[in-house]
């Protein structure tokens, strides 16, 4: 939702969205109604790629940033990921990625120093995947927590967000 509304702000003429929240589609599609937004931008409640087919220059992805073992119902998938994410991720960008096109991915290392994950799956990918390289990685620190929270959250100083830039690999 969001992030096709920032795409069109920043110039891309046509936006093809799919998010698993169908508040996000929702809002977006009353927040749009008729206008030009509408035309640029093509919405699918639906996992990944949903009825998204075609090839494209440009693939984002913003998924969630920790892993869980239980099975997830649709609210909890926009935080948590199953195992099996980032592999079907991976393998349907492969697939609808132009050949000098590019993968942007947000993620974060808060399921490392949390101890909730034990790997980096975009890292997993680098390494092992044999579909994608790296072709960009920056690093921001997040603000502190609040004083006000009585949460524990100590780790807060070591969360950083990342943004991912991969192109296919080169053989």
């Amino acid at each position: 939702g969001v992030l096709s509304f920032q795409m069109v702000q920043s110039g891309f003429q046509k936006v093809m969205a799919t998010d698993t929240n169908p508040n996000a589609i929702f809002g977006l599609k009353e927040f749009m109604g008729t206008t030009k937004l509408s035309r640029k931008i093509d919405l699918d409640y639906a996992d990944l790629f949903g009825k998204f087919d075609k090839e494209v220059e440009l693939i984002v992805f913003n998924p969630p940033w920790l892993p869980t073992s239980k099975e997830l119902d649709r609210l909890d998938e926009a935080i948590y990921y199953n195992n099996s994410l980032f592999k079907k991720f991976f393998k349907e960008a492969k697939k609808r990625l132009l050949p000098d096109g590019r993968v942007v991915l947000l993620f974060s290392n808060l399921g490392l120093i949390t101890k909730c994950a034990e790997t980096n799956p975009i890292e997993e990918e680098i390494e092992k995947g044999g579909r994608f390289e790296l072709d960009l990685k920056l690093t921001k620190s997040t603000k502190k927590s609040s004083n006000k929270t009585k949460r524990e959250q100590s780790w807060r100083a070591e969360e950083y967000v990342e943004l991912w830039v991969l192109k296919h690999k080169e053989n």
